[in-house]
């Protein structure tokens, strides 16, 4: 193992804070990436929830991400184009060749807002409506992580939760346990090939779906990520 990796393994031995704030990604304010679809296999992702498997149906999309939980998605693919908005709690979805044009209200489904966590990063603006549990000390293919475990404040609109593996030195989710409202296993995402996109600022580059059954339904990678170009608010509605 590289002197290195050897080092910011000894460092998050010693960096495991039980407090949820010293694990939140610092200084990104925004970012752009390609998401270019490794695998996907339907059948394997409906056994997930019944959309999981929307986004792996094309083979790459333009991602813009800014705080706080704002998502532009735009698609373009053998003459369909399209574009997947999430602002806030609102889920806008439009792709004109099929006729689709759909507005959703997410405010009292806190879980099934876009947000950091689904690129494997937690956001301080995440804290404000999600609560975190220090579960324990452990590792992830050899990494120190904390795991916490990740419920909403508003318990009655929304009872799913997360079990998260955090690396306290690079800031980034290696893993993430997804249990639904009646507390079973969901699925587990892993956030792997982690890289340094700015100074202070992982990324991960790789993210594996796998369901109940343990079979990696999906895998995306991100490629090009930019981050903090400023991106404009007004891009983040229809």
């Amino acid at each position: 193992m590289p002197a290195v990796v050897l080092a910011m393994a000894a460092q998050g031995v010693r960096a495991q804070s039980t407090d949820i704030k010293a694990y939140v990604c610092q200084k990104l304010d925004d970012f752009t990436a390609t998401m270019v679809v490794v695998k996907a296999d339907q059948r394997q992702l409906s056994l997930i929830n019944k959309d999981a498997g929307f986004l792996y149906r094309f083979k790459s999309v333009t991602m813009r991400y800014k705080e706080p939980n704002k998502v532009r998605i735009d698609i373009s693919e053998q003459g369909t184009r399209g574009t997947y908005i999430v602002n806030g709690q609102i889920q806008l979805v439009s792709i004109p060749k099929l006729g689709l044009k759909t507005r959703r209200d997410f405010g009292d489904s806190p879980g099934k807002r876009k947000s950091l966590m689904d690129v494997g990063l937690v956001s301080d603006y995440y804290l404000t409506y999600a609560n975190a549990r220090f579960v324990r000390r452990g590792t992830v293919e050899g990494t120190p992580v904390g795991v916490f475990e990740l419920t909403y404040k508003d318990r009655d609109a929304d009872t799913s939760h997360h079990i998260v593996y955090i690396d306290p030195v690079r800031r980034v989710v290696l893993k993430r346990e997804n249990y639904t409202q009646e507390g079973k296993l969901q699925a587990i995402y892993h956030f792997k090939d982690l890289r340094e996109v700015s100074p202070g600022i992982w990324f991960p580059t790789r993210i594996e779906a796998q369901n109940v059954n343990g079979v990696i339904a999906g895998v995306t990678e991100y490629r090009d990520i930019k981050v903090n170009t400023g991106l404009p608010d007004s891009i983040f509605t229809l």
